[in-house]
């Protein structure tokens, strides 16, 4: 599944498409379908279709202007992460970090809880480190976006190893 907010023309629409094809506008089910081909993208809504055609790629705040039916309009296009992400570059006290995880003790690793490109939260645990018959949560240090997982379930660990990259 995935959401979307898009502002054009001044006005604002919360797009949700799930796994099952369905697609939501401001959470009511819309008929509706994206089809691509040679000429760019139709856009089918009911019985309506509209031919669409990207002009250029999104800049930082997610504008990016299309060609619908030949005019071209100023859309602004974020998904959660994108608006997540920009609303902590302007909050100081949670500014996204780089910062890299390493292990407090030997051990093996029992589970890792995160995956490569996963935005995560401080203090969200990140994996789960065996040592001494004991389960311990490592969590996230800090806010970011998971760089680098270098470890996987199953391995042993030494002090100070190597976890994860966050940036």
């Amino acid at each position: 599944m995935a959401k979307y907010t898009a502002r054009a023309a001044g006005r604002e629409a919360i797009i949700e498409t799930r796994e099952d094809g369905g697609i939501f506008v401001n959470g009511e089910a819309v008929d509706a379908e994206l089809y691509r081909s040679r000429q760019g993208h139709f856009l089918r809504i009911g019985t309506r279709v509209w031919s669409l055609n990207v002009l250029d790629a999104a800049d930082d705040a997610g504008l990016r202007h299309i060609a619908v039916n030949g005019r071209v309009i100023a859309v602004e296009l974020n998904d959660e992460t994108s608006l997540l992400l920009r609303s902590l570059a302007t909050d100081k006290a949670t500014r996204v970090h780089h910062a890299v995880l390493r292990s407090p003790m030997p051990g093996r690793i029992a589970r890792v809880l995160v995956h490569e490109g996963e935005l995560i939260e401080a203090g969200q645990g990140v994996l789960i480190l065996e040592a001494m018959k004991m389960e311990n949560e490592i969590k996230a240090p800090s806010t970011g976006i998971v760089k680098a997982v270098v470890v996987k379930e199953g391995d042993a660990v030494e002090k100070n190893a190597l976890l994860i990259e966050i940036s």
